[in-house]
């Protein structure tokens, strides 16, 4: 089978690796040199889920060495001053073997992993243009080309989307405090906060505030912006320096109506990009490649290739929109103030604090999606 893919982030890149691997011939086509691709300042948080797709195509192994593991999950409502854990055993007991409840990846370092991988595998092409010259050459084209998806415009693909009254500030901060295999997910009236472990005392610091706030925020000199951590990070732990220059973004919520436009198929951020909270987004997306690898290997779909995107389309709809409808609730939970959802958020939190089975399912959920 012969596929086209636009884009070559991780998720395109990570599509070529399957595809290939599945035995199509694949054209990645990418207008931005690789110098480029790699030079992101950017984290993520690698599940289960993930680890589960790389393993299959012998990736685990390459980029392994640099991941950063974390055993415990601390969410914090302090709303309620109220605090769950999540550690290693509240993981399903096949993910427990890994002992991590997941993993913290630089950009640059994964990245450059799999463009290695790229480079040793015969059947991609990289094609140094983001323009298909002749598309009736290709049985499917995989748009992977992020959430300003140039193919999307062009085909005129509608979608769902808005934006969150939110900016998202990251950084790199050294902390003292916290264990270096701990992360945290908090939840205060401004939004939520991630700290992610990058190794020792360094964390990468992710915070969702009001545009007013973060615009504020993001113009204090870093000795006041250390003293603004201060105030929201848990007792005891405390911010010593910023290393890195603050960056900051507006999150936007987008959903394709449809996965797919003729023998176009949209995966990763080009059909959808949610908030940040919860660290769902390349997993979700590197979902995606798992299941349309799965239905391009199908037996059977030789003869019927026309059905692929209609197939990938249905197959990805309700974990995409199950994650959606999560995230989203998370958002609007953090920032509620309204009485009458104290006493719902009490229940939450004393149910998870109280049974395991329903930590091992929510952990689940974060872990391997719907």
């Amino acid at each position: 089978m012969n596929i086209a893919i636009i884009g070559s982030g991780l998720t395109g890149s990570l599509a070529a690796i399957s595809l290939a691997k599945a035995g199509c011939t694949v054209d990645l086509y990418e207008r931005l040199p690789d110098e480029e691709l790699v030079d992101r300042d950017r984290t993520y948080a690698i599940t289960h889920s993930s680890k589960k797709i790389l393993l299959k195509l012998d990736i685990w192994d390459e980029i392994i060495s640099d991941l950063i593991p974390f055993q415990h999950l601390n969410v914090i409502d302090y709303e309620l001053n109220e605090k769950v854990e999540f550690i290693v055993n509240d993981l399903s007991k096949n993910d427990q073997k890994s002992t991590a409840i997941g993993w913290i990846a630089i950009h640059k370092k994964i990245m450059l992993s799999i463009l290695k991988v790229i480079s040793n595998i015969d059947n991609i092409n990289k094609i140094p243009t983001s323009v298909i010259p002749n598309t009736n050459k290709y049985d499917l084209i995989v748009a992977a080309d992020g959430s300003n998806s140039t193919t999307k415009k062009l085909l005129k693909t509608p979608s769902f989307s808005f934006n969150y009254d939110q900016l998202c500030i990251t950084s790199k901060v050294l902390i003292r405090g916290a264990k270096s295999n701990e992360a945290f997910e908090i939840f205060n009236s401004e939004g939520p906060f991630a700290m992610l472990p990058l190794g020792g005392d360094l964390f990468q610091i992710i915070c969702s505030q009001s545009f007013k706030r973060g615009s504020y925020n993001m113009g204090l000199s870093k000795p006041l912006f250390l003293d603004y951590l201060a105030t929201i990070l848990p007792y005891g732990v405390q911010p010593d320096s910023i290393i890195d220059e603050r960056k900051s973004f507006p999150i936007k919520f987008v959903l394709n109506y449809s996965f797919f436009s003729g023998k176009y198929i949209y995966v990763g951020e080009s059909g959808h990009a949610f908030h940040p909270v919860a660290g769902q987004g390349l997993n979700l997306c590197w979902r995606d490649v798992k299941c349309i690898t799965n239905i391009v290997s199908l037996p059977f779909i030789e003869n019927y290739k026309y059905l692929i995107p209609f197939l990938y389309s249905i197959s990805r709809l309700f974990d995409v929109i199950s994650i959606s409808i999560l995230t989203d609730f998370l958002v609007r939970y953090a920032r509620s103030n309204i009485r009458i959802f104290v006493i719902p958020r009490m229940i939450i939190f004393l149910f998870l604090k109280k049974s395991c089975l329903i930590r091992k399912f929510v952990l689940n959920i974060m872990t391997n999606g719907f």
